[in-house]
């Protein structure tokens, strides 16, 4: 008999022990949901947040590629992303920048039930609104799609990048662009000791010359960029403070407040003046600025709109403090030893002359409308 409740006991104590052991694995199973699922959630919740910020930083850049997939690559990096994929344009906007993060997560009880790792992905789209974006990102800006831009002449700088909707020429020696230059279609440098600071982008790329340094190569075609119109605004914000004329309009050797916009329905001259405030100066026609040494200003920025028609600079040793934008018609120079302290943004861009500057700021934009960086997806 003692025998017999010893046999059942034993039974019953190898029972014992599978079913803690199964126990055991349940509780394990539920360890692992609760602590591993946890910081899976927590990880993915913490890369949603380095992409938010990388695609925000991203599209601070945009519309420059390059400067726009660094600036998204650098600032996942530096919130615990370990791959990142930054895309712009996104779906055919250059507004848009997308970012899509990735990381690996390491399970802790879940590997004993054979699970050591997942992956977490996430994403997030970024976009760059208003005035100041899209063609306004560039010192010197070409939207034609079938006319080339070219910087024509020796000794000519431009600090900032350069965008070209078709191709973009440097023709000459001792030509410099410091920020990046892209072109939808071909660059092509042709002299000596020519210089490209950043990326050159583009689907044909070609050097002919001597001591020639470019910071990077893209063989791919840079997007389309649009160029806005917000001439609406301009005459609305003029109306308003009783500056519209009709006619040409001609400013002599005088010194122009443009604190508020001025909207002329026809072309404008001007002849030695000089332009002040924080603002536009809009004609539905021509704008042409005549002499030597004309722009004096010393305005925190001015915007010369020439809404369907074409701006013109004229005469030599000239110097200009502001944004100089024709969406529609040609922006020329004539004259050797001109600068623009602003951007040059046009359907068309000629250079006649030698010793062309275009010197960008942080303050150029100031008199558009404000941009703004928003998360969109």
């Amino acid at each position: 008999m003692k025998n017999f409740f010893n046999k059942i006991l034993k039974k019953e104590s190898g029972q014992a022990l599978v079913i803690t052991a199964l126990v055991m694995v349940g509780i394990m199973g539920f360890a692992a949901l609760a602590v591993d699922v946890g910081s899976v959630a927590v990880a993915k919740a913490e890369l949603q947040n380095a992409a938010d910020a990388a695609a925000l930083a991203g599209a601070h850049d945009l519309p420059t590629v390059s400067d726009a997939v660094n600036a998204a690559e650098d600032y996942a990096e530096l919130n615990g992303a370990e791959t990142t994929m930054a895309t712009t344009p996104y779906n055919g906007d250059s507004t848009k920048i997308e970012v899509v993060c990735s990381k690996t997560v390491e399970y802790t009880f879940a590997r004993i039930l054979g699970f050591d790792e997942t992956d977490v992905s996430v994403r997030a789209v970024a976009q760059k609104t208003g005035s100041a974006g899209a063609a306004f990102g560039y010192a010197l800006f070409s939207g034609s799609t079938s006319d080339v831009c070219c910087l024509n002449g020796a000794d000519t700088y431009v600090e900032g990048s350069v965008h070209a909707n078709y191709s973009f020429y440097m023709n000459g020696a001792k030509q410099e662009v410091t920020g990046s230059v892209e072109a939808v279609n071909t660059v092509g440098i042709n002299g000596n000791k020519d210089i490209i600071g950043g990326i050159c982008q583009a689907a044909t790329i070609y050097v002919n010359g001597n001591n020639v340094s470019i910071g990077g190569k893209v063989y791919s075609a840079a997007p389309y960029i649009e160029m806005p119109d917000f001439s609406d605004a301009i005459e609305a914000e003029a109306a308003a403070a009783g500056l519209t004329y009709t006619g040409n309009k001609v400013y002599n050797g005088s010194s122009v407040n443009v604190d508020s916009s001025i909207y002329v329905n026809g072309n404008i001259y001007v002849n030695g003046s000089s332009f002040r405030g924080q603002g536009a100066v809009m004609a539905t026609g021509d704008i042409i600025f005549n002499g030597s040494s004309l722009f004096n200003s010393t305005s925190d920025s001015v915007c010369f709109y020439s809404e369907n028609g074409s701006i013109y600079i004229n005469g030599g040793n000239s110097e200009l403090h502001g944004l100089v934008y024709a969406p529609k018609g040609n922006i020329i120079f004539n004259g050797s030893h001109q600068t623009v302290y602003g951007r040059v943004i046009g359907y068309r861009v000629y250079f006649n002359g030698s010793n062309a500057n275009i010197i960008s700021g942080d303050n150029d934009l100031a008199c558009l409308s404000e941009t703004v960086i928003t998360l969109v997806e």
